[in-house]
């Protein structure tokens, strides 16, 4: 993943937050909500209703829980401590920030019909669409990561990117949320994911020791080969001054031995 990325989200994310929250009850978006809403109402056609029902379960608790217990016994299983940490915080905290949001604004659901009862929770943001940007899509970075081909990790994507905006839209389908309600739920979601991969980016990297700072570790780590002067390990500079050692004492032998001969002869 490119380092960038994260930070993008963020900022991104937050933003659209932040401009939907202070523009969402003006005339215009206001207008747009309405008008959506009662359109959905009594000119939507009932397939599309029977397609969404099944996204917005997977964006509910019931999806949610499946994938929790999914995820969390891979991991568990991999004793991933810090991805298991990072998945469980992607997931209960946008829930929860969610439901602090709701009750701060407190803007009621759509009247206009529904096709399911209405909750009984506010509607600004929607937790369906923020549970599709950051818990569904803090899966796929988990399994991203494990996937040896491009391709697969690029369908994947595809996969998850489709079903978050499905499950999105499923809530304006159902009559339970406006359209601003759903675009902020994908912009507070988005903007929790990215957090949370920042903190695991900053919590998996390796600390520097202050102690070993300044001079090179006496050995080398695992996958690395130690640098040495000259290229040359202390183990083979003693062999080869061994050897050198021992080829110079032959030299003078076979000397004396060629001495010894002339003088007899």
């Amino acid at each position: 993943m490119h380092r960038r990325l994260p930070w993008t989200l963020l900022v991104a994310g937050l933003a659209g937050f932040v401009v939907l929250a202070l523009a969402y009850d003006h005339a215009t978006l206001s207008g747009l909500d309405r008008d959506v809403a009662r359109w959905v109402s009594t000119d939507l056609p009932g397939w599309v209703v029977d397609v969404a029902r099944p996204f917005s379960w997977l964006g509910g608790w019931i999806g949610l829980t499946a994938l929790g217990v999914v995820v969390a016994a891979a991991l568990l299983r991999e004793r991933a401590w810090i991805d298991l940490v990072f998945f469980v915080l992607a997931v209960v905290g946008s829930q929860l920030g969610v439901a602090l949001l709701k009750a701060a604004f407190e803007r009621p659901r759509p009247d206009a019909g529904s096709a399911v009862p209405l909750p009984d929770s506010f509607a600004f943001p929607s937790g369906h669409a923020a549970a599709g940007a950051a818990s569904f899509a803090a899966a796929a970075v988990l399994v991203a990561e494990r996937l040896p081909s491009a391709r697969a990790r690029a369908w994947l994507w595809v996969g998850v990117i489709v079903l978050g905006i499905g499950i999105g839209l499923s809530r304006i389908a159902l009559g339970v949320h406006y359209v601003t309600d759903v675009l902020a739920g994908w912009c507070i979601g988005l903007a929790w994911l990215a957090a949370c991969l920042l903190l695991r980016v900053n919590t998996s990297r390796p600390k520097k020791n202050s102690l070993s700072s300044g001079r090179n570790d006496s050995k080398p780590r695992n996958g690395q080969r130690a640098s040495y002067a000259g290229g040359v390990s202390p183990p083979q500079r003693m062999m080869n001054e061994i050897s050198s050692a021992s080829m110079h004492r032959l030299f003078i032998s076979v000397r004396a031995s060629k001495r010894s001969r002339r003088v007899r002869s």
